[in-house]
């Protein structure tokens, strides 16, 4: 990247100033345009403007009363111009629902750089907001070439893109598809990304990017393991090469039966091998808890019975291709490297966990980068 690559406005609301002359809107459809890290994705009519189009994602498996099928951690909108002005149109919509949570900072990469002011979010901060429509300005290169952009969505707003606006002289050319190994994280709100800063924080992410992957991120704040049975036949329709599931502490905090526990991951498990026989898959053990961290009413079984389940289902069904990963050894027991909902990584406890899984994750045999 040449040092004359300028940096990009984070957020211009409603009207793009700054830039004399028209721009033209490159819709959301158009076949220069790529997409990839998404479940689902349909284009329907703009909310406001019925005549034009947003690119809208779902992930399918739905969280009644979040709306966090609806939030689409890291997919991933692909494009190659030699644009010198270019503005991203993002819809944030009405379907994030959760009264609890929200994170709608989404980041972007040119040539797959990244720098910490190339990032976008609401004006609204409130977990509770109206929707809105941001027009995110991106960096641009004086050098009259083409780049390749890469703009990853929030992992906690639901957000349709509207496409692009550029100067009518702009070229955008077919961009290449990527070899990349599929990488599916399935889990809860951990996986999810809550409550890390942005979506570039959060361990699938990091993972995908240290190692080459795609991912498709499937955390669903408040996941437990009674739905992993069922949602085993979405994550088999993605075709992955490789497959972590990262659900337990919910289980544990809802006083879940330790043998119900097990019942459910045996039947994720073979779910996946019914179409999947020989896709790694990784069973991720619970993270450390600090002890201070208040147990459930009435709980008799502490974490570390629910952890000793995996550790006991892996060994049971002497499978090549499923492997344990202890979680207590992905972040050091250190209440600094944890959120103050003690079950939640900080930033750096993401980092940690992120580094640390990424060498255990070995690439699919017969699979290249």
């Amino acid at each position: 990247m040449k040092k004359s690559l300028m940096t990009g406005t984070c957020l211009v609301m409603a009207n793009i100033v700054g830039w004399s002359g028209d721009l033209t809107t490159i819709g959301p459809d158009d076949p220069k345009i790529a997409y990839a890290g998404f479940v689902h994705r349909e284009f329907v009519s703009m909310p406001d403007s019925p005549e034009g189009k947003v690119a809208r994602f779902d992930r399918v498996i739905d969280m009644p009363g979040t709306g966090y099928r609806f939030d689409n951690p890291g997919a991933r909108i692909r494009f190659r111009t030699d644009a010198r002005t270019i503005v991203a149109s993002l819809h944030y919509n009405e379907r994030h629902q959760s009264k609890s949570a929200r994170n709608s900072v989404g980041v972007y990469s040119v040539d797959d750089v990244f720098k910490p002011e190339w990032s976008f979010r609401t004006r609204e901060t409130a977990v509770q907001r109206d929707p809105e429509t941001v027009q995110v300005a991106l960096a641009v290169d004086g050098d009259g070439g083409f780049h390749e952009y890469e703009i990853f969505l929030p992992y906690g707003d639901s957000v349709d893109f509207a496409g692009l606006k550029v100067k009518p002289d702009a070229r955008l050319e077919p961009i290449e598809a990527e070899p990349r190994i599929r990488y599916v994280a399935y889990g809860d709100s951990v996986t999810q990304g809550f409550t890390a800063g942005g979506i570039d924080k959060t361990y699938p992410f990091l993972v995908a990017k240290e190692k080459g992957w795609e991912a498709i991120n499937l955390g669903l704040g408040g996941r437990s393991s009674g739905s992993s049975p069922a949602d085993a036949q979405t994550i088999t329709s993605l075709k992955a090469d490789v497959i972590s599931l990262f659900i337990g502490v919910n289980d544990w905090q809802g006083s879940v039966p330790p043998e119900r526990y097990r019942a459910n991951l045996e039947a994720f498990v073979s779910n996946i091998r019914k179409t999947q026989p020989k896709t790694p898959v990784y069973l991720l053990t619970s993270l450390w808890v600090a002890p201070n961290w208040s147990k459930p009413s009435g709980q008799v079984n502490d974490l570390e019975t629910y952890r000793q389940v995996l550790r006991d289902l892996v060994e049971a069904r002497n499978d090549p291709n499923l492997h344990l990963v202890e979680g207590v050894d992905l972040i050091d027991p250190d209440p600094l490297l944890f959120d103050k909902v003690a079950v939640h990584p900080n930033d750096e406890g993401f980092a940690m966990m992120a580094e640390r899984l990424a060498e255990k994750l070995n690439e699919p045999p017969g699979k290249s980068e």
